[in-house]
C-alpha cells in the first residue's frame, strides 16, 4: 500500500503538533520527577530570598538572624553588606555575618530573621575574630535575563579545547 503525499503531510503535522506539546503527566508522574532531580519550581518561587535586594539586607544591618543547625540554633549579627563585581544589569552583593563559637562546615542553612521571615542561605566560613566569634560570608550574585542570554551554550569543540588547554 503506497502513501500518498496528502495523507504523508497530514501524518507529518499531527507529529509535530504533538511533538511540540509537553507530556505534563505521563502515567502519573512530570518529567521533573522522572529525571531523578526534585522539584524546586514551586519551592524557588516561593523562596523570599529571591525578593531581597542589597537595600533589603541594609536595612537589617546589626539585626540577629538565626541560623539552624545541628547543634540547635546559632545567633549571628549581620555586620557588612558589600558590593561585588558581577555582571552588568545584575546585583551582585555580599553578607557578612558574625557569631557562634563553634565554626559551622560550609553548607546551606535555614536562616529566619523577624522582619525577613525565613530562607536559605549558602554560607561560607571565614575565621574567627579576635573573641571567638565566628564569621560566615553568604555572596549573592544575580544575572539579569539579557546577560544570561548572552551566555553561549556548551559546545563539543570547546570542552575539547579546555581539554587540550588543561594538558
Amino acid at each position: 500500500m503506497s502513501t500518498t503525499r496528502r495523507r504523508f503531510l497530514k501524518a507529518g503535522m499531527f507529529a509535530a503538533m504533538f511533538a511540540a506539546v509537553p507530556l505534563r503527566n505521563v502515567p502519573g508522574q512530570s518529567w521533573k520527577e522522572r529525571d531523578g532531580n526534585p522539584d524546586e519550581g514551586a519551592v524557588a518561587q516561593s523562596d523570599p530570598l529571591s525578593n531581597y535586594t542589597k537595600s533589603s539586607f541594609k536595612s537589617y544591618l546589626n539585626s540577629i538572624f538565626q541560623l539552624q543547625t545541628v547543634y540547635g540554633v546559632v545567633e549571628v549579627t549581620l555586620l557588612e553588606v558589600n558590593d561585588v563585581r558581577g555582571s552588568r544589569g545584575g546585583e551582585s552583593f555580599s553578607l557578612l555575618f558574625r557569631g557562634g563559637s563553634r565554626q559551622l562546615k560550609q553548607n546551606t542553612y535555614r536562616v529566619e530573621h523577624p522582619s525577613l521571615g525565613t530562607f536559605a542561605l549558602f554560607l561560607v566560613p571565614t575565621g574567627s575574630d579576635r573573641n571567638g566569634a565566628q564569621g560566615y560570608l553568604a555572596t549573592i550574585n544575580r544575572l539579569s535575563y539579557g546577560e544570561a542570554l548572552n551566555y553561549p551554550a556548551p559546545t563539543r569543540a570547546a570542552s575539547q579545547r579546555q581539554k587540550e588547554n588543561d594538558q
